[in-house]
């Protein structure tokens, strides 16, 4: 964040404050008077500023703020040029002169008197380290205290095995809760004995970072979070973070949101008993799949969780259960699933939509649920990944 505000929030008197309060360069942080020019040079100079975010905490680049000794001193707001047009060659110049490519890389315009001034926000990477390209270079960088430098091979190997050990810490903080769920210590009492079916989002740089949400930002994106298939929801703050949990005399599912933007959420409604027989209706899952995962994906970015984002659906009472498929188009019906435990491999989400659809996600996780019941692939998206339901 800076000076507090999501980057979405940054505005005119965002950037105003930076200098009527004298803001200093950090690890953070970095002023530009100018942007960058066109020689190769120039362009190797983005890469580098990009690159050392990247590889170590993350951050902002502000373009057209004077500084003096690090210290930002006066607005030089970018004029006589077409901003929307300097930010696409930017944004290419990123996307080409990085490998890996730095994901979650945001830019834009803010209006100030005089012109205007460019805001570069690089997430920390989950994926480190990215070295520079551009131009057969072949070079790494990282930030301190002091500014930009080149890793010693000690910290190269570091950042080499840092995206295994976050992916790892990942799969650990599931495996756990997961194991806390079953064994009733939820953030609400669910009745597990009906089988669980859960959602873990972890945004995977934020798990890394150790970054902590402030209470009242999920409070005001509480609706984005409603737990999986609830009506109506109730909320309050617990250790952990922020849980919304559905009302009733008995709680069937709950999210809770962690501090570093973590989430589980749950639900004991999946699993339809129909005349004795425990089914998971193959056509209503994947819909409330795509409906929340689209709803939390919201919510995490209006909280500015970083992506990329690690999800994992997982299914515990599993033993006996049956795919509920259409009879109509399946002659055979399929075994049942015969371990209590369904883990579906991860997918991890690579970046927001800006259109909300992770309809594509959602088709690999069905798939990966319909293998476990000796299908193919589920036939309710076309081969695109795009919901097709009946049709």
């Amino acid at each position: 964040m800076l000076f507090g505000k999501n980057f979405d929030d940054i505005d005119t008197q965002t950037i105003e404050a930076l200098v009527s309060a004298g803001a200093s360069e950090t690890v953070h942080l970095e002023f530009k008077q100018a942007t960058y020019g066109t020689s190769d040079g120039d362009k190797k100079e983005l890469l580098k500023d990009i690159s050392s975010f990247a590889n170590t905490l993350g951050g902002h680049l502000v373009i057209g703020v004077e500084e003096d000794n690090g210290t930002a001193i006066a607005l030089s707001p970018l004029s006589g040029m077409d901003v929307d047009q300097e930010l696409l060659r930017l944004e290419n110049i990123a996307r080409s002169g990085v490998e890996p490519a730095v994901l979650g890389l945001r830019m834009k315009r803010v209006a100030v008197t005089g012109g205007d001034i460019i805001v570069m926000h690089v997430p920390r990477s989950h994926n480190p380290p990215h070295r520079v390209i551009f131009r057969n270079s072949n070079r790494y960088y990282a930030r301190n205290s002091a500014g930009v430098y080149e890793p010693s091979l000690e910290e190269l190997r570091r950042l080499f095995g840092e995206q295994r050990t976050i992916e790892e810490q990942a799969e650990t903080f599931i495996e756990e809760r997961l194991l806390r769920i079953q064994a009733g210590d939820a953030p609400m009492p669910i009745p597990v004995e009906k089988g669980v079916t859960v959602m873990h989002l972890v945004p995977l740089p934020d798990l890394g970072a150790k970054r902590r949400i402030e209470i009242p930002a999920m409070r005001e994106q509480h609706l984005a979070f409603m737990p999986m298939g609830a009506s109506g929801m109730s909320w309050r703050v617990n250790l952990d973070g922020f849980n919304l949990f559905r009302g009733g005399e008995v709680c069937n599912g709950y999210t809770q949101i962690f501090r570093d933007g973590s989430l589980e959420a749950t639900s004991t409604s999946m699993i339809a008993d129909r005349d004795g027989r425990r089914l998971l209706p193959s056509l209503a899952i994947p819909e409330r799949f795509i409906q929340s995962l689209s709803s939390y994906m919201g919510g995490l970015r209006a909280l500015e969780a970083s992506p990329p984002v690690l999800l994992r659906i997982s299914f515990t009472g599993m033993n006996g259960v049956r795919l509920g498929v259409d009879p109509m188009r399946v002659m055979d019906e399929p075994p049942p699933y015969e371990r209590e435990e369904l883990l579906l491999p991860h997918t991890v989400i690579t970046e927001y939509r800006d259109d909300g659809n992770y309809e594509q996600v959602i088709a690999e996780q069905m798939d990966f649920l319909w293998n476990a019941f000796d299908f193919d692939r589920c036939f309710y998206f076309d081969e695109d990944g795009n919901w097709v339901g009946r049709h």
